[in-house]
């Protein structure tokens, strides 16, 4: 999948791991915020009644949702 993307070639990458590169795309658009905020920008946020919804959910809660998303997603692309 790195090889893809350093060529360029979004398909190729999504084809080899779509779960990563969706990662990593989020995880760039939160760096980016995240940067832009960092260095004096403006502030990003929410719309609240989104932002009161997923404060809810406990960080532990996000942590084992996301492992058990990976670890469905390992298995059924390696049975398939």
């Amino acid at each position: 999948m790195g090889e893809a993307l350093l060529h360029g070639d979004v398909a190729a990458a999504f084809g080899f791991n779509p779960l990563a590169l969706v990662g990593l795309a989020i995880l760039g658009v939160l760096g980016v915020v995240w940067v832009v905020e960092a260095v004096g920008g403006p502030a990003f946020r929410l719309p609240r009644p989104l932002s009161e919804r997923l404060r809810r959910v406990h960080p532990m809660q996000w942590l084992v949702i996301c492992l058990l998303v990976a670890l469905v997603y390992t298995v059924v692309r390696n049975l398939l």
